[in-house]
């Protein structure tokens, strides 16, 4: 099974890049920010939302893949507690840990992104530090795929699923070379 972490700060393109990626690789795209909107639209305050938000969207990531499907899971990785939870997750469903990192090279286009989305209530309309947030801290998860998502949308899906295709061909190939029952 799969399960592909996006990353990248909001406007960055993840969940567009996820929504073309998730069909050519069979995957659910779990999107937080739709669990979070519900939760504000609910009378939730922000702080408790955003916890919320994440517990809902593990435990149901959770469920999505003990009933067998694969997931791209579309969310920042600013905070060490969300990529413990993605790990573990990928994990569970026998993946390798996947990072698709997005960025936007061109900060006016970044700009333009978020003014003009139709945003949920939980999307700012104005970049935003996610850094500044207290516990946050950038991931240093290695290896991942950063692209720069000023690029063609279909091309950009398309060198994800290759990257994505690449580490299944590398996790096949290890686990057909380890040792059948362990150890003499």
């Amino acid at each position: 099974m799969l399960v592909v972490q996006m990353h990248g700060e909001p406007g960055s393109g993840k969940s567009t890049l996820a929504r073309a990626l998730a069909p050519r690789i069979g995957a659910i795209v779990l999107d937080k920010d739709v669990i979070k909107a519900a939760l504000l639209r609910s009378g939730i305050d922000e702080g408790a939302a955003a916890a919320g938000a994440y517990q809902a969207y593990f435990s149901l990531g959770r469920a999505l893949v003990e009933q067998g499907h694969a997931l791209v899971l579309d969310n920042p990785v600013f905070w060490p507690r969300v990529e413990a939870r993605w790990l573990a997750l990928s994990a569970l469903a026998g993946s390798s840990p996947l990072l698709i990192e997005c960025v936007c090279s061109d900060r006016d286009e970044l700009r333009r992104r978020l003014r003009s989305r139709d945003a949920l209530a939980s999307q700012p309309r104005e970049p935003l530090d996610l850094l500044a947030h207290p516990g946050a801290a950038a991931t240093s998860f290695e290896p991942r795929l950063r692209l720069d998502t000023t690029g063609a949308l279909d091309d950009l899906a398309d060198e994800a699923a290759a990257y994505i295709e690449r580490a299944r061909s590398r996790r096949a190939r290890a686990v057909l070379a380890a040792p059948a029952g362990g150890a003499p």
